[in-house]
């Protein structure tokens, strides 16, 4: 059956996993960590941070931050040569910057396809049998196999990436769990870039942080997805030029029957929209290039923006339109306006 570009974007490529060099430390196998983890992190009253430690294995250390929504974490994982040659690896990769009005770091493309060997074992472990169902034994959650996102992130000094919640479906499968693998090393509260827990008001909107997970290396964190999941990645403000280094993506399982949500609609945007502008492809062809109209341009784009996570149309009005919106703009529409931050300040 042929697969569409978005699916070969999910799936690993099907090599016999082989643990190689990378394996999750083998304390966190204890039957005992691994019941007593799980109770807690499936336990709703949970109302307390909570740390598991497994027996005779004092390296491994799991906790579970309980609020807002019960976010994992597991320290020193895997040996910590193998993920120096993984940051090594990784560095010679090319980077794409990446920067709207939600977000602005640095990030890899996809590595479901990459042959570097540090990378390769890394994502062939992620995606095997031992290391999906021990995610599925401390979370009680089902996942699917052979479906994983992977890549890289660099959020140098004033990098950030702003509230979201992660919860996207595609087809018949949705993200189930986040998950950060942090790479940078001698990393403190005060360098930024912790990963910000949000709360909800009565409505379902996220309010503010409430906790915390500063980056320690070596360690990964995860969280379920959803409506609830409301996070965000501080600015980094770490000096000398280090950067926070990390592995992220998600693991995927079946999507979840709709369900009535208890939030109700965002308020309406401040911003004026033109009545029924691209309501019809006649009416679009007025203002957009007709480049993109193409159903063909569309679906390159859709499948670029899945890959990416972010687009940039060039081009994108008529160049009569665009001429005819810049006479407009100038200097004197915005002599009487008052200054605004950004929405989320």
């Amino acid at each position: 059956m042929a697969t569409g570009p978005a699916e070969k974007r999910a799936r690993i490529d099907a090599e016999k996993p082989g643990l190689g060099p990378v394996r999750l430390d083998r304390g966190y196998f204890d039957k005992e960590f691994i019941s007593q983890f799980r109770a807690a992190f499936t336990d709703p009253s949970l109302c307390c941070n909570t740390e598991i430690s497994p027996k005779d294995a004092d390296a491994c250390q799991g906790e579970i931050a309980a609020r807002p929504f019960h976010t994992g974490r597991l320290h020193n994982i895997f040996a910590a040569d193998f993920l120096r040659q993984l940051k090594r690896e990784l560095g010679d990769l090319q980077w794409h910057e990446r920067s709207n009005d939600l977000y602005s770091f640095y990030q890899t493309d996809d590595l479901a396809l990459n042959s570097n060997p540090h990378i390769k074992a890394l994502r062939n472990y992620l995606s095997g049998e031992e290391f999906v169902g021990f995610m599925e034994q401390i979370t009680g959650v089902q996942l699917t196999r052979g479906y994983l996102d992977l890549a890289a992130q660099r959020y140098k000094p004033t990098n950030h990436l702003l509230c979201h919640d992660d919860d996207v479906q595609r087809g018949k499968l949705t993200r189930k769990i986040a998950y950060i693998i942090y790479l940078a090393e001698e990393w403190t509260d005060e360098d930024g870039g912790a990963l910000g827990l949000f709360a909800q008001d009565a409505e379902g909107h996220p309010t503010s942080v409430v906790a915390r997970l500063v980056p320690k290396f070596n360690s990964i964190g995860f969280f379920l997805t959803g409506h609830s999941s409301y996070h965000t990645v501080e600015e980094v403000t770490a000096g000398d030029g280090r950067e926070r280094w990390s592995v992220t993506g998600w693991f995927y399982g079946p999507a979840d029957a709709p369900e009535d949500t208890q939030s109700s609609p965002l308020p309406p945007s401040t911003v004026p929209q033109p009545e029924s502008l691209l309501t019809l492809d006649s009416e679009a062809s007025e203002w957009i290039n007709p480049e993109y109209l193409k159903p063909d341009t569309q679906a390159q784009i859709q499948d670029a923006f899945l890959e990416q996570s972010s687009m940039e149309l060039r081009d994108f009005l008529r160049t009569d339109i665009f001429a005819a919106v810049q006479l407009e703009l100038d200097d004197n529409l915005w002599a009487g306006a008052a200054e605004r931050g950004p929405a989320h300040v």
